[in-house]
């Protein structure tokens, strides 16, 4: 979908835990905010539900997983009322659902839920980060677990190609603190913007 001026550009980077979603989103809204854009950024819901005791990973219940789905949501809906120009979301409501699936079930209301919210408030662009490397422990998600990583990111392929939500894969890094990734994203979300020129100092 086109992107319109009078909402937010939304990113979100959905991918399996581990594969470092969560410093990408910050190092992406950082060099944006030097161009002078404002940007909403928020980390994993899970992080903060996980703090407050509510169950993740594989001691989960459909209410935490609703739970966080719902703060997600939230913060989206927030970042559009309080009109900022680009949200970076460390991931989106359909790898949410990968993780309540695997615990609790295929639940038809929910994806039919999520599919009509994603069409009513639409990322802009979703980028998925390919499972290569080692796993990065982020003392949330069972980093010791590979299948747990390996079946998350099985499900929201699943997931993402049953659902027909339009997404782009990362290509394989080629250095270890994967700038390009990053490069890439602020380049495209600049040119989206119509702001492809970094933002000039005046002279003095």
């Amino acid at each position: 979908m086109p992107h319109s001026k009078k909402r937010p550009y939304k990113i979100s980077l959905v991918s399996t835990h581990g594969t470092g979603k969560t410093t990408l989103c910050y190092e992406v809204a950082a060099e944006l905010k030097k161009r002078g854009l404002k940007v909403k950024v928020f980390s994993e819901i899970a992080a903060s539900a996980f703090e407050q005791g509510i169950p993740i990973n594989e001691s989960t219940t459909l209410p935490a997983q609703m739970y966080i789905m719902m703060q997600h949501i939230t913060e989206e809906l927030r970042a559009i009322i309080r009109n900022y120009q680009v949200v970076v979301c460390d991931r989106s409501v359909f790898d949410n659902l990968a993780y309540m699936e695997r615990r609790c079930g295929t639940n038809p209301f929910i994806r039919e839920f999520l599919q009509g919210y994603s069409e009513k408030f639409p990322y802009d662009v979703i980028y998925k980060l390919p499972m290569v490397g080692e796993l990065m422990a982020d003392g949330i998600r069972d980093a010791d677990s590979l299948e747990f990583q390996a079946d998350i990111y099985n499900r929201l392929n699943t997931l993402l190609a049953e659902l027909k939500v339009e997404h782009r894969t990362l290509p394989a890094p080629t250095t270890e603190l994967r700038k390009e990734w990053a490069d890439l994203i602020v380049r495209e979300t600049l040119e989206a913007l119509g702001c492809t020129a970094p933002k000039e100092k005046a002279a003095a």
